[in-house]
């Protein structure tokens, strides 16, 4: 009788916790240098910025805010254009950058793959995408909410974020089920406590990648992860970018999500939405400064963003 309890035990965790490919296990390890990468049938859409000017640019995405746009021949490792888009901000000009369309008819599972540069001497960041997210109606702007928990059957968002003065990768996600903070608002929800975040590294083109796992209506089995340079991150001996129906070990605090190896506690997974009238339907990729001093230039280059229905991975250089 042992044998059956047993096997029945590890599917019980199997279904809970399902291992996510890192490194040079995805999508772009068939395409060098990511050419031709629109070509993959699951591919769903493609930046490379590789357009003659940004006004080209403009034309494949449905709402924009290009000041300070300009194209730089500073690119990805390994990327085979050559060329990347340089946001600029100005301290006291603005407050940043911004891209944004829709991925109709909406999708229950995606992964989205960037590259990001910033400037050694970029201001501490407000807020900043490649976000993905949900609305409905699906809109071809962005819609507000801050401070707002969403309603389920209206929207949701996430992306990954570099923190403030800390200079950290964390989640930042609005969703139905998130918690309250102390001041009384719904935050977006960071998932790493300062201790267990990523660095970022200025001045160094950084792969990120993040995949959102959309939830059966009326269960609480959605997911999100982020990978740095084609890693998962973690902590203790647990993933910590990866959260879902059970993991990973950690507590709530107040708004914050904890991970914590030790813990008696686990994540309970994402309700994304309530309706299925919603689903991912939207890429937004963006960088907010608020508080920059007057006349502070703030640089960041986007390069060889990749949305997906299966994980992306890195760049993979073309063999000389």
């Amino acid at each position: 009788m042992k044998t059956p309890i047993l096997i029945f035990c590890l599917l019980c965790c199997s279904s809970a916790f399902a291992e996510l490919p890192e490194g040079a296990n995805g999508i772009a390890a068939k395409f060098p240098g990511d050419a031709g990468i629109e070509k993959d049938k699951r591919v769903v859409f493609v930046e490379q910025f590789d357009q003659p000017e940004v006004k080209t640019l403009l034309e494949q995405w449905e709402n924009s805010k290009a000041k300070g746009f300009s194209f730089s021949k500073e690119s990805a490792p390994g990327s085979a254009d050559g060329q990347s888009l340089l946001m600029t901000h100005t301290g006291g000009d603005g407050t940043g950058g911004a891209l944004y369309r829709r991925l109709l008819p909406g999708h229950e599972k995606l992964f989205a793959r960037w590259y990001v540069k910033f400037d050694p001497d970029c201001f501490n960041i407000h807020h900043f995408g490649t976000h993905l997210g949900g609305f409905n109606p699906p809109t071809p702007w962005p819609q507000g909410g801050a401070g707002e928990r969403p309603d389920g059957a209206k929207r949701f968002t996430s992306g990954v974020e570099p923190f403030g003065k800390s200079w950290s990768w964390d989640f930042y996600s609005y969703w139905q089920g998130m918690r309250r903070h102390g001041d009384g608002n719904y935050w977006g929800t960071p998932f790493l406590t300062n201790g267990s975040k990523p660095k970022v590294e200025k001045n160094k083109w950084i792969c990120v990648e993040m995949m959102m796992k959309m939830n059966d209506v009326g269960k609480l089995n959605g997911e999100q992860a982020f990978w740095i340079d084609g890693k998962l991150w973690r902590r203790d001996g647990q993933v910590v970018s990866h959260a879902g129906p059970g993991f990973p070990k950690g507590n709530w605090r107040g708004g914050w999500w904890e991970p914590d190896a030790k813990a008696e506690n686990s994540f309970e997974g994402f309700e994304w939405r309530t309706t299925d009238e919603i689903s991912i339907n939207y890429l937004w990729t963006y960088v907010y400064i608020t508080k920059a001093p007057k006349g502070h230039v703030s640089r960041v280059w986007f390069d060889n963003i990749v949305v997906a229905t299966d994980y992306i991975g890195p760049i993979q250089p073309k063999e000389k």
